[in-house]
């Protein structure tokens, strides 16, 4: 009991010397004349006073903070921080210096609060670097902040983070590169040799997804610090990916397969491989690859640009089902190799003797 009393005391202590400390350039506190309010000075309690993110304090130095706080009915907590002129409604004030003009907050993110998650999707969306410059200020209501001369670099991506994602994604990419090249692992066939194997148009799809979902999923984490954002659409288009390539073994197990000497048996290049069946380059293969790229390009941009994973609809979902039912539909007839009766070859023609 005795040191969790200890413990409590501490934080408290810990509190109130941070509450307390300013920059050493902080410009002085300017006497309160009782005129209009203006916002004069930011810092953060981080390493770099200019610079703050997700779980940060800052501090807001406001010249003429009676008049403010008479706004706001004396009510410090009813003081609302506006980044980039959008209130942030949820983060309330921690304390307020009263004598100083000091206002104090965390930078949080309430999830239930659809206003402040649109507020914070657009700071912290498009990341041009690692920090974005925003201006900071205050108001009394959500309508109007007051006038504000100050500014401070929010951190929009924790850069050491970011360097380590970036090099795991990487290592992991080049690694599944080098076994989709050496092994069987998005091949078809029965080569015994398995790089010499056919690539698979629905075991790439399933890849593709795989890949995108994971690394859009910690790429998010990186910037909100949220775990739930993979959304019903994805889980529908994972879901497509992982039937559609289900359905094809199912179906390729119930066939002849072709020698390794024969057509289909082989590799003949990636994208010959997906795109191509016995006879050929195939609409129905190059529909599906394409729109698996096109949905593929749509949700990276959804996610760099909102910070969350798309909401596709029905519509969309459907075009996306029908395209991989009319592949599985399309490959129940396929022909390869082994499954050409020798009468229907065409017959070489014969040499006609020389006149």
């Amino acid at each position: 009991m005795r040191s969790t009393l200890v413990a409590v005391l501490s934080l408290f202590m810990a509190t109130a010397v941070l509450a307390q400390w300013e920059p050493p350039d902080a410009p002085p506190d300017p006497p309160d004349t009782g005129g209009a309010p203006r916002v004069y000075y930011v810092h953060s309690y981080f390493n770099t006073v200019d610079k703050a993110g997700l779980d940060d304090r800052i501090s807001v130095h406001v010249r003429n903070f009676s008049t403010l706080l008479k706004q706001a009915n004396g009510n410090c907590k009813g003081i609302v921080l506006f980044l980039d002129g959008m209130p942030i409604k949820a983060d309330k004030a921690e304390s307020c210096d009263k004598e100083r003009g000091h206002v104090r907050y965390r930078l949080l993110r309430d999830k239930d609060e659809k206003d402040d998650e649109v507020a914070w999707h657009t700071l912290l969306g498009s990341p041009r670097g690692f920090t974005k410059n925003v201006t900071v200020s205050v108001g009394s209501d959500l309508q109007f902040s007051i006038p504000s001369s100050a500014s401070l670099n929010l951190e929009i991506i924790p850069k050491p983070q970011f360097v380590v994602f970036i090099g795991l994604i990487a290592l992991a990419l080049g690694i599944f590169i080098y076994l989709c090249r050496s092994t069987s692992l998005i091949r078809g066939g029965n080569h015994p040799v398995p790089s010499q194997r056919p690539y698979s148009l629905s075991l790439f799809q399933m890849s593709f997804w795989f890949f995108l979902v994971v690394a859009a999923y910690i790429f998010m984490w990186l910037i909100t610090d949220e775990l739930d954002t993979i959304t019903a659409s994805v889980l529908a288009l994972i879901g497509i990916g992982a039937g559609t390539a289900l359905a094809a073994t199912l179906i390729d197990q119930k066939k002849d397969t072709p020698q390794p000497d024969e057509p289909g048996g082989t590799t003949k290049g990636f994208l010959n491989d997906v795109m191509s069946d016995p006879t050929g380059i195939s609409l129905h293969r190059f529909q599906m690859f394409v729109w698996t790229i096109v949905l593929g390009v749509i949700f990276c941009g959804n996610v760099y640009k909102n910070l969350e994973m798309p909401e596709f609809s029905a519509t969309l979902l459907g075009l996306m089902g029908i395209s991989s039912g009319t592949y599985l539909g399309f490959k129940v007839p396929e022909k390869k190799g082994s499954d050409v009766p020798a009468g229907d070859l065409p017959e070489p023609e014969k040499e006609k003797p020389p006149a």
